[in-house]
């Protein structure tokens, strides 16, 4: 009695596609924590940029709500700046006073400081413009009518800008290294399942089977070992980035689509590319070999 059953396939078959899915995810998950560690870093870079906060100093004090309304919207209209507060002199006398402990006020009788504008610097625009893009928007302010000076610290950013680029060749060095890992991880992980079953490959090149025809189906299996630890890899990342927020909820910011979908997108591709040019190189290893290479 005929039976119409497909074969299976074997179990040692389905523990090496699972081990090289492992193998695959893990590499690709350090791809992935490099890419999240870069995103990281520059928004890390904007946001300290930014907290920096840029005092506009008026030549004189608005003579009532309405100047300073029209300040405001006047700065708020800025692409530059995220957030503005106008201090009047009396506030600021006040402050000063009480963080210096000596009533001032008196004795001189009236603030002795200026009206201030001061401006929060939006984190896009300081990433995308630097410490360059900030010199330029504060000479732009400074010739404004009614502006008397504009003050920022200028040698704090100056020295948090320097110390960043300090550390991009030691930072490009070290992903370089671990990128070449990533690379040889991968083709050393599809180089072993491609092994596996080298007399296969051999046997079907002996009976004339074309070598195109013969690598197609590897490749397409190795890519889907790409594709799946790719996935596997990314929930990894993600878990571990929904930790790092809840121990240090100020280190991410707001990530969304384009961050996480960036380093969805380099897993995939890294993924997919890697294991199939692997599976291509592994199998033409054993076209035309001899039986003792096999062996």
């Amino acid at each position: 009695m005929s039976s119409n059953r497909k074969p299976s396939r074997s179990k040692a078959h389905d523990f090496s596609a699972l081990s090289t899915s492992l193998g695959v995810s893990l590499t690709l998950a350090l791809l992935g924590a490099l890419v999240a560690g870069a995103l990281m870093v520059q928004d890390l870079r904007a946001e300290w940029m930014s907290s920096m906060r840029v005092d506009v100093v008026l030549s004189e004090v608005p003579a009532d709500q309405a100047g300073v309304n029209q300040w405001l919207e006047q700065m708020k209209g800025d692409n530059a700046v995220s957030e503005v507060v106008y201090v009047d002199p009396d506030s600021a006398a006040q402050e000063l006073e009480s963080e210096l402990g000596e009533p001032f006020m008196d004795f001189l009788g009236a603030s002795p400081l200026p009206a201030v504008l001061e401006v929060a610097l939006s984190p896009s625009w300081m990433e995308g413009m630097g410490l360059a893009g900030l010199e330029a928007k504060a000479a732009e302010w400074a010739v404004k009518p009614g502006v008397s000076r504009v003050e920022y610290p200028k040698v704090l950013l100056e020295r948090l800008d320097r110390g960043f680029k300090d550390w991009t060749y030691p930072g490009l060095a070290l992903v370089l290294v671990l990128m070449a890992i990533v690379v040889a991880q991968i083709m050393n992980v599809v180089r072993l399942s491609v092994f596996g079953r080298r007399f296969l490959i051999r046997s079907m090149e002996l009976v004339g089977a074309p070598q195109h025809r013969i690598r197609r189906p590897f490749i397409a299996e190795a890519m889907g070992y790409g594709a799946v630890g790719a996935l596997l890899a990314y929930a990894g990342v993600v878990a571990a980035l929904i930790a790092v927020r809840e121990v240090l909820p100020g280190v991410l910011g707001p990530w969304g689509v384009q961050e996480l979908g960036a380093v969805l997108l380099c897993q995939l591709a890294v993924g997919l590319v890697l294991t199939g040019l692997s599976a291509r190189w592994a199998v033409g290893r054993y076209f035309g070999a001899r039986l003792d290479k096999l062996v």
